[in-house]
């Protein structure tokens, strides 16, 4: 909750949300600024929660790296925050966006979302910076890193 303390425990343990929501549970208890009415003609097979993952992607290749078109893109991680970073980079006309991930069940609805190539680092003789220079035959001109870790921060610029 937002004062610090949760009202779910296990075995007398303390659990706490994620992002104040806690979506992986049957039932929830949410802050009341976090409670939307949902109309009810609304179609429930079509209501979805969108967290801040939509406009912290989107906008970071809208509005802060601003994409340009024509321009390649590498986007590391294909999770929520990436696919709305995918999402920014279609939007600003770039031509190709090379997706990154281990789990390759991500790449048919980063495909679909506009991602042009998609690489599995795990399946490469080469490193991932190696490869996506080759397959560019420079460098990339933007790239994201959206899961926090040094060594695909590392990548992203070693691809640029």
């Amino acid at each position: 909750m937002l004062d610090g303390t949760s009202r779910f425990t296990c075995k007398g343990e303390k659990i706490y949300h994620s992002f104040r929501t806690s979506t992986f549970t049957e039932y929830t208890v949410v802050p009341e600024i976090s409670v939307v009415k949902i109309d009810a003609a609304a179609p429930m097979d079509k209501i979805y929660v969108i967290s801040c993952e939509v406009a912290t992607g989107y906008g970071a290749a809208v509005h802060s790296a601003k994409v340009t078109p024509g321009s390649t893109c590498v986007v590391f991680e294909l999770g929520r925050i990436s696919s709305a970073i995918v999402m920014g980079c279609k939007a600003s006309g770039a031509s190709r966006i090379i997706g990154v991930d281990i789990n390759e069940g991500k790449f048919p609805r980063a495909r679909a979302l506009g991602v042009t190539d998609c690489l599995n680092p795990s399946n490469l003789k080469k490193p991932i910076q190696e490869v996506v220079k080759e397959m560019t035959g420079t460098s990339v001109d933007f790239a994201f890193e959206a899961i926090g870790l040094a060594e695909t921060m590392v990548c992203g610029f070693g691809s640029q």
